[in-house]
């Protein structure tokens, strides 16, 4: 496969590499003054993990368990339940540690992109790709949130890794590793939140499609993956037979509670709502846990890179260029991402369900900001860069300053203040109390 290749000013690398430094102490400055307080879904799922730290269960008393009940329906899953515990052998489990450990998975998965970007074009892709992710308002505050679905965009780099070097390597070993990672990665994201349990098999059959057309994979590999995973994915599929662990999800699923027609036509409204230009760019998600409401869940910054997206597929696509191979993975990713959580009739547009879409934009943009920064007329391209900068820092600001004041009573501030001084705090779920008992 020929790779692809855009002419970017050598001398602009170092200002990439400031950028991501830059971007990166942010983030990691911001992380204990935002967001506030911490929400009893996060206490409820980490009390399983400071229990088990403790003792080796999780808060109900069960040793190694699979998947521990926790608040509306909802489980810890061992996906995160495991190496948030190992995280916290180290570094505690202090509400603090415990975003660290969401932020640490971010940017994680951020590396995975961007190296994985580098394997498509160079070295500059990768830092463009790096910037971008860490730029962007989905994975920013989302990602230094404590609870499973922080790591679902970890899992998505690291497939998009193992599939990019399943595609490029000219190494046996790295490609067997490869081979055994992508499968493995995409059943994790199956296990760790149930939106991608619809999502995670949309990705497995295009990925897999495109492996054997590529002829990069056999029916004997291919056989064998997919016998592999279904071993792997038997415990899933176990716990999906109890009726206790569905209800939430049947309760959720635009098909279960509407008939066919109006079922999915809501499903192509929330598709709708999910693409618009406002929840991208304007205001994000309704829900204040999971935005803003300042900038969209690309932000203002992504402006100009979606335009340019646009306008080079338009442009290869009359050329019949191969270098749209990669923007028909990063469209066929969102797409698949965004279904997961289009399929349910709660809170619309809701990002959080959607949060394996971000990583996919993060390819197709990193495509837009090539072909910025390869343009002829430096004044687009200077006033799409001051745009990047001056959109950031202003998501930046309000998040570190504003955001807090405004969505504390969304993270539950009174109630941890209360509780973190082991005062009283009636009406509180038994299982969140637990976990700052844990504390003492």
């Amino acid at each position: 496969m020929k790779k692809l290749t855009y002419a970017l000013p050598a001398a602009f690398d170092k200002y990439l590499v400031v950028i991501i430094c830059v971007l990166i102490a942010l983030r990691i400055v911001i992380v204990p003054f935002s967001p506030p307080g911490f929400y009893m879904d996060e206490s409820a799922g980490s009390a399983h993990v400071a229990t088990m730290v403790q003792h080796g269960t999780n808060a109900f008393g069960q040793s190694w368990p699979l998947f521990s009940s926790a608040l509306g329906g909802g489980y810890t899953t061992p996906v995160y339940l495991y190496p948030a515990a190992a995280w916290s052998h180290i570094f505690g489990f202090s509400p603090l540690s415990l975003r660290f450990f969401s932020e640490f998975m971010t940017l994680a998965a951020i590396a995975f992109i961007a190296y994985a970007m580098r394997l498509w074009t160079d070295k500059r892709t990768a830092l463009i790709a790096a910037c971008v992710g860490l730029a962007m308002p989905w994975g920013w505050l989302q990602g230094s949130l404590v609870w499973d679905p922080a790591l679902v965009p970890f899992f998505v780099g690291v497939g998009f890794w193992a599939f990019s070097e399943l595609l490029f390597t000219k190494s046996t070993r790295i490609k067997y590793m490869a081979l055994f990672i992508l499968p493995l990665a995409l059943i994790l994201l199956a296990y760790l939140y149930p939106p991608l349990r619809v999502s995670a098999p949309l990705l497995f059959v295009g990925v897999y499609a495109l492996l054997y057309a590529k002829k990069v994979i056999r029916w004997p590999q291919l056989t064998a993956t997919i016998l592999g995973c279904v071993v792997i994915s038997l415990p899933l599929l176990h716990f999906m037979q109890d009726p206790d662990s569905l209800s939430r999800s049947q309760n959720l699923l635009v098909f279960s509670q509407l008939p066919l027609l109006p079922a999915i036509g809501t499903y192509i409204l929330n598709m709708l709502q999910l693409a618009s230009p406002w929840f991208l760019f304007i205001t994000g998600d309704p829900n204040l846990r999971h935005s803003t409401f300042f900038e969209g869940m690309l932000g203002v910054a992504a402006l100009p890179a979606v335009i340019a997206v646009i306008v080079m597929t338009i442009r290869l696509w009359k050329k019949k260029r191969s270098e749209l191979l990669l923007v028909w993975i990063g469209l066929f990713g969102v797409i698949a991402a965004l279904t997961g959580s289009a399929l349910t009739d709660e809170g619309q547009p809701h990002s959080l369900r959607a949060t394996a879409a971000w990583p996919f934009f993060v390819i197709l943009l990193t495509l837009g900001w090539q072909w910025i920064l390869a343009l002829k007329h430096k004044r687009y391209m200077a006033l799409s860069v001051v745009l990047f900068v001056v959109g950031t820092l202003a998501y930046a600001i309000e998040l570190a300053f504003v955001y807090p004041q405004y969505s504390a009573g969304a993270f539950d501030q009174s109630v941890y203040e209360k509780a973190i001084q082991h005062q009283p705090t009636p009406n509180y779920p038994d299982l969140s109390l637990k976990y700052y008992d844990t504390l003492r």
